[in-house]
């Protein structure tokens, strides 16, 4: 019984800590700064991985990844996937690249440009202050996202 105690200690120790930054629509000033105009998502990060989860209130039943790129550390790729239905396949999904990001850490946001919208959104590279706690509900696992 104490094995069985401990086990489930462990798990509850180890549970996913989740942060959860703001996304937003706004516009630049000629400084750079970007004066906020809407909330138009929200983003998370699980503890430890560098792959954002994307939810957009526009497209709430798609799932966007905002994954750094390999050699700029400065870039981002937006990415979303579908499931390889393959059984045989080497990779368990199809990655499709649908914009790309650049981080202005002065000024706390990562610009995201969209292969098919007009106006750049921002995620801040800040996460809310109320949002560092493993209380948060889970955003759909990104445990394979990799």
């Amino acid at each position: 019984m104490e094995k069985q105690t401990n086990a489930i200690a462990k798990n509850s120790n180890e549970s996913s800590q989740y942060f959860r930054f703001q996304v937003f629509q706004g516009s630049k000033d000629t400084s750079g700064k970007v004066k906020k105009s809407k909330s138009v998502g929200m983003a998370y990060l699980k503890e430890g991985q560098n792959i954002f989860s994307l939810r957009l209130w526009t497209f709430s039943w798609e799932r966007y990844f905002i994954l750094p790129h390999k050699t700029e550390t400065s870039k981002y790729l937006v990415m979303t996937r579908e499931p390889n239905r393959n059984p045989n396949a080497k990779n368990k999904y199809f990655w499709n690249i649908v914009g790309n990001g650049t981080v202005d850490s002065l000024n706390g946001f990562i610009e995201l440009e969209f292969d098919l919208l007009s106006k750049p959104i921002y995620v801040s590279i800040h996460p809310e202050a109320s949002a560092h706690t493993s209380e948060l509900p889970d955003p759909e696992s990104m445990g394979n996202a990799a």
